[in-house]
């Protein structure tokens, strides 16, 4: 599950959760479903080169169990 603490909204999803990862990208739907709002902008390099994502609110998150407060790109 994950939740906009901001609104509170939340939904249930399945993810795959990279442990070593730097920051956690998630798809764009669901961002506009928890109305994350967006505060600025970061450039990050991928498989398919360098991106510029928007930077959200504060995200929580609930994987087996563990919740993790974090940054959403």
């Amino acid at each position: 599950m994950i939740r906009n603490l901001f609104t509170g909204r939340s939904i249930s999803i399945k993810a795959l959760v990279d442990t070593g990862a730097i920051l956690t990208v998630i798809p764009r739907r669901i961002a506009e479903e928890l109305q994350l709002p967006v505060i600025g902008r970061r450039r990050t390099a991928t498989v398919k080169g360098v991106v510029e994502l928007d930077e959200c609110g504060v995200l929580w998150s609930s994987w087996t169990g563990r919740r993790i407060h974090t940054y959403s790109y």
